[in-house]
């Protein structure tokens, strides 16, 4: 009986990495709040957006470790781009989200140019979240001309 001849073995090998390194996408970090997003209709697809790094992402949730709920304020947290305030007494601080804003746009390559009014806020927020965090929020946001703001929604149909 002949051997099996295993010569375009490392071909097959390589060809179904570039597939797999092509098709797949990498999953955005998981964020360090549970978020439960309020439905919504006639829901626009940010994709595009993100894939151009055009989109700033604020969550607010319950924070998932259980031990430090007891420090947020009302018992959600605040993170900006997924990372809490550095000093406690900041874990809830929208005063931070203006120079935070600033900060991201600023650190942006040359080649992006557009105005910091076109670029996206996207505010992940539960649905239970107060309604005060999210309007102090967008006055923050408003008084270093973030003006562009999207709210995550989990899309309930089109009606």
């Amino acid at each position: 009986m002949p051997g099996v001849n295993t010569s375009s073995l490392p071909d097959i090998v390589f060809m179904l990495l570039f597939f797999f390194m092509v098709a797949t996408t990498s999953k955005e970090s998981d964020p360090s709040v549970k978020v439960v997003q309020p439905e919504g209709i006639r829901t626009v697809d940010m994709t595009p957006y993100k894939q151009r790094s055009e989109i700033d992402f604020v969550y607010i949730g319950k924070p998932r470790n259980k031990a430090r709920q007891a420090e947020f304020k009302m018992g959600f947290a605040l993170f900006l781009d997924n990372v809490a305030q550095p000093d406690v007494g900041e874990l809830y601080n929208t005063n931070a989200i203006g120079s935070w804003k600033l900060d991201k746009f600023n650190s942006k390559p040359p080649r992006m140019s557009a105005p910091i009014e076109s670029v996206i806020t996207c505010v992940k927020a539960d649905k239970d979240s107060p309604s005060v965090l999210i309007f102090d929020i967008r006055n923050e946001l408003q008084t270093v001309d973030a003006l562009t703001i999207a709210y995550a929604v989990r899309d309930k149909g089109k009606i």
